[in-house]
């Protein structure tokens, strides 16, 4: 599998063959088959694997009773470090947005790409509907325009990061980014601060 996402990043998954694949790993073709029926079971497999990291993360963040903007913010917070840091989320996601085309029996990519989002999508209104019922959203937000910002930042940012090779270094002004754009979410600044999120700062 690890071999898989590696070869998928390099030349595409069109372009990519399980005989290639198992050159990669140092197998042989026959060790694959053993396991994988085909080529779109071995990258289900490889998305599977990432998916059930980004589980835990939506578990963590929104299923622990926290203040709803705590929890969006936490997830988002999460999901920026895992760009940073794990190199299996990083190369799957950049297989999924650039290097697969969905047609045929990719197409089941392309469904999974969806899922996440409609997941997210999810997540995001239900959060920002409890901060407008309790009264937490600031001036001028609705929970639709909220949710509708929050899903266009991470995912320009997120897009952004695995086109153009962002150095991960770049994690440290997403993440400033994040803190204020969730602060100006908020009614009350002063909690905004006391939870530690920073106030967005003047240019």
């Amino acid at each position: 599998m690890n071999a898989a996402e590696t070869v998928f990043v390099e030349i595409g998954v069109s372009r990519a063959s399980m005989e290639k694949i198992a050159a990669a790993a140092g197998v042989t073709r026959g060790a694959i088959y053993w396991h994988f029926a085909n080529k779109q079971e071995l990258l289900g497999a490889i998305i599977q694997r990432v998916h059930g990291i980004h589980d835990a993360v939506i578990a963590r963040a929104f299923e622990g009773g926290a203040e709803p903007l705590r929890s969006v913010l936490d997830w988002a917070l999460e999901v920026i470090e895992l760009f940073a840091t794990d190199d299996h989320t990083r190369k799957v996601y950049k297989i999924i947005v650039t290097r697969c085309e969905y047609v045929g029996e990719m197409q089941e990519a392309l469904v999974w790409q969806q899922e996440m989002r409609e997941t997210m999508d999810a997540n995001f209104r239900r959060a920002f509907e409890a901060a407008e019922a309790d009264g937490h959203l600031g001036a001028g937000w609705t929970a639709c325009a909220a949710s509708m910002t929050l899903r266009c930042f991470m995912s320009g940012m997120l897009d952004n990061w695995l086109r153009y090779e962002f150095d991960a270094s770049l994690a440290v002004t997403l993440r400033a980014a994040l803190n204020c754009l969730v602060a100006s979410f908020r009614c009350d600044v002063a909690a905004a601060q006391r939870e530690g999120v920073p106030r967005p700062q003047s240019a």
